[in-house]
C-alpha cells in the first residue's frame, strides 16, 4: 500500500465524529462484511466451474498433485526477519477442453479446473495458508513433444495468523484471510498412456486488499513437481474446426462496487463505493476495449485532509481506458483511469483496475476487481453490474 501519512496524526475531528461518518470500529460489522466477501468470492468461483464443467465431455478430467519450494522475498524493509525458504503443496482437479466451444479453439484448448493448496510459512507465527482458487492454463505451444502453458490461480486462503495488538510480529498480512494469485510457467511429460510428470515454476502472492492493517503482503518465487493422472481418454475428438469469425459490437455497461479499508494500523474500517460507466467495444475474439467514467465515495480521504464530512470531500471522479480478455462469459479486465479531481492529497493523479466479471444471462454481471495507486491496492471492489444498451 502507498505510504500515506504515515506519521500523521489523525484530526481531533475524525476522533471525535468517526460514527456518524460511518467509520466504525474493527469488530462485529467487519466479521460479517468479511464473511460476505468470502461467500461472494466462492459464489463467483462456483459459477464458473459450474460454466466450465457443463462444457467439459465426459473423461477429459484429469487430478494432479505436486509439492516444490522456493523463497519468501522481502519487497519491503519490515518484511526482511521472516524471508527465507517455503514450501508449497497443490492439489488440483482439471479439464482439458476439445474445442467445442468457439473461445476454447481461439486459446488453443485450454485447461480450467480448481485446486488446493497449501504453504509452510518460514515462521510459525505468521501461520501456514491453505487456499482454495481456480486456474487456466492456456497453452503457448501446440500440441507436441513440448507443451508449454501459462498458468493463472486467483482464490482465497485463510490460515494466517494476523497482526494483533497482543502479538504484532506478523507486520506482512493484518488479516486471518487474504487473496491468493499465482501466475506460472508449466509443462507436462507423459510417462504412460494415463500418467505424466509435471514441472511448475512462478510467482506466488497473498494480500488482504487493504482491508485491514498492515497490509504488505507474501511474494514468493518457487518451483514445484509432481504427477498427473488423466482419466481413459474421450472418445469424443477434437474439433479442429476454424475459429467463428466475432461479430464486432458495442455495448454500455454500468457497475456498481462497494468495499472497505483501513488508512492506518489501528484506524477505523472505511466503507468505500465506486458506480463505474463506460462504452464498451468488443474488437475480437479475445478482446474489449471501454472507456468510461468513474465516481468513487471514500471517506478515507477525511483520514488525510482532516475536512469535515462533505460530499465535495470525498467524492472522487476520473476517467478510463480499459481492455478485457475475454473467454465466452468470462473476462479479465485491465483499466488505468485519470481523476478529474481527488479530494486526497496523498493518491497520484491516476489509478488501475483490475478484475474479473462474469456474464449471467448476457445483463448480469457480477464483478471483483481491485482499485490500485502504483499498483499498490487501495481497497477490493465487490460488484454487480448490468447492461444497459447493446448493438
Amino acid at each position: 500500500m502507498i505510504s500515506k501519512g504515515k506519521n500523521k496524526q489523525k484530526s481531533p475531528i475524525f476522533e471525535t465524529r468517526n460514527k456518524s461518518w460511518g467509520f466504525y470500529p474493527v469488530g462485529k460489522t467487519a466479521f460479517h462484511s468479511i464473511s460476505m466477501a468470502k461467500r461472494y468470492s466462492f459464489f463467483l468461483i462456483f459459477i464458473l466451474l459450474i460454466h466450465f464443467s457443463c462444457e467439459a465431455q465426459r473423461n477429459n478430467f484429469f487430478f494432479d498433485l505436486t509439492g516444490g519450494g522456493g523463497q519468501l522475498y522481502a519487497h519491503h524493509p519490515e518484511l526482511k526477519p521472516i524471508a527465507g525458504s517455503v514450501t508449497f503443496f497443490n492439489a488440483r482437479i482439471g479439464i482439458k477442453t476439445l474445442g467445442q466451444k468457439n473461445w476454447q479453439r481461439v486459446y488453443n484448448y485450454p485447461e480450467i479446473g480448481i485446486g488446493l493448496s497449501h504453504t509452510n510459512l518460514t515462521k510459525s507465527y505468521l501461520g501456514n495458508p491453505t487456499a482454495l482458487y481456480s486456474f487456466l492454463n492456456l497453452p503457448l505451444t501446440h500440441e507436441s513433444k513440448l507443451k508449454l502453458n501459462l498458468g493463472f490461480h486467483l482464490g482465497l486462503a485463510w490460515g494466517f495468523n494476523p497482526f494483533l495488538e497482543e502479538d504484532q510480529r506478523n507486520v506482512a498480512i493484518g488479516s486471518k484471510c487474504a487473496a491468493y494469485a499465482s501466475i506460472n510457467l508449466n509443462t507436462s511429460f507423459r510417462i504412460s498412456q494415463n500418467l505424466e510428470l509435471l514441472l511448475y515454476a512462478g510467482g506466488y502472492h497473498y494480500s488482504n486488499g487493504n482491508t485491514s492493517k498492515p497490509n504488505k503482503g507474501l511474494n514468493m518465487l518457487g518451483a514445484e513437481t509432481g504427477l498427473r493422472y488423466r482419466l481413459p481418454i474421450s472418445p469424443t475428438e477434437l474439433n479442429t474446426e476454424p475459429v467463428t469469425p466475432i461479430v464486432k459490437s458495442s455495448s454500455i455497461m454500468t457497475f456498481g462496487a462497494w468495499g472497505w479499508k483501513k488508512e492506518a494500523t489501528h484506524s477505523f474500517q472505511i466503507y468505500v463505493g465506486s458506480i463505474s460507466t463506460g462504452y464498451y467495444r468488443t474488437v475480437s475474439n479475445k478482446s474489449r476495449l471501454s472507456a468510461g467514467i468513474d465516481l468513487f465515495d471514500d471517506e478515507g480521504a477525511l483520514y488525510f485532509s482532516m475536512k469535515e464530512n462533505a460530499l465535495r470531500n470525498i467524492l472522487a471522479v476520473g476517467v478510463f481506458g480499459g481492455h478485457e480478455l475475454t473467454f465466452n462469459q468470462f473476462s479479465i479486465v485491465t483499466q488505468v483511469g485519470i481523476y478529474l479531481r481527488n479530494p486526497n492529497p496523498v493518491d497520484p493523479f491516476y489509478y488501475e483496475r483490475l478484475g474479473i466479471r462474469y456474464v449471467i444471462a448476457k445483463r448480469v454481471i457480477p464483478s471483483i476487481s481491485i482499485k490500485a495507486h502504483q499498483m499498490k491496492v487501495d481497497f477490493i471492489e465487490w460488484g454487480l453490474g448490468f447492461v444497459l444498451w447493446r448493438s
